[in-house]
């Protein structure tokens, strides 16, 4: 073995053992930011506020995804969401819920607490109890990667009114992460249209074969 094999071999060992918490501690240091930095809004005034969540999101996937999974009493890590559940998102929403939400920042407020913090953090339990139950990181990825793309499909948006027993909605004027694309509210069938088009790209995200290139890159164990 060579110089040049032995460093990338020693990088690799590297990351094996400590991306998972490096990962988590930059994911946790960027939300802090965005919390504290960005405004509590459901208007997206700057496409680079959706780039900054989106990296930030990701590099926390990246943590949870490569989470060691042989500990063990691990399986009570996956207990932690039940904290910030319990402590902070459910009573927030429970206040507005039964307070209202009619003055602007307090509608910035719900909405920061419902697709800032509950929606990715149901998604990222989900995939944080698929690895400590013995998933590969490639899956978690993967359920991380979908939940992430089916709510920005839309399809939300398009089910607000009908779930809510209201009328459906000419234009979704208030879809702001889908306005901050287009530069005008897209209607309903044309939203429709763009909700679909994110599936084939989330068959193709299931299909890749992200645990073969980790395993190539030295990132985990072959099989």
């Amino acid at each position: 073995m060579n110089r040049m094999e032995k460093k990338m071999k020693t990088k690799a060992n590297f990351l094996q053992k400590y991306l998972w918490f490096i990962s988590l501690v930059v994911g946790g240091i960027g939300a802090l930011l965005i919390w504290f930095c960005l405004p509590h809004q459901s208007q997206i005034d700057e496409i680079w506020w959706l780039i900054v969540k989106f990296i930030i999101y990701f590099i926390a996937v990246l943590g949870i995804s490569f989470f060691p999974n042989k500990l063990k009493f691990g399986y009570l890590l996956t207990c932690l969401p039940f904290f910030p559940l319990l402590m902070f998102i459910i009573p927030r929403a429970s206040y507005f819920g039964i307070f209202g939400t009619l003055d602007t920042p307090a509608q910035g407020e719900m909405y920061t607490n419902l697709y800032f913090l509950l929606y990715p953090l149901i998604i990222m339990s989900i995939a944080f109890a698929h690895r400590i139950g013995g998933g590969k990181p490639g899956q978690s990825i993967k359920i991380c990667v979908v939940g992430i793309l089916l709510i920005f499909s839309g399809i939300l948006d398009l089910c607000f009114n009908t779930a809510n027993g209201r009328p459906l909605a000419v234009t979704l004027d208030y879809a702001y992460h889908i306005i901050i694309l287009f530069g005008r509210a897209l209607t309903w069938k044309e939203a429709f249209i763009f909700c679909l088009c994110h599936f084939p790209v989330m068959g193709l995200v299931i299909a890749l074969p992200l645990d073969k290139w980790f395993a190539k890159w030295g990132l985990i164990e072959a099989e």
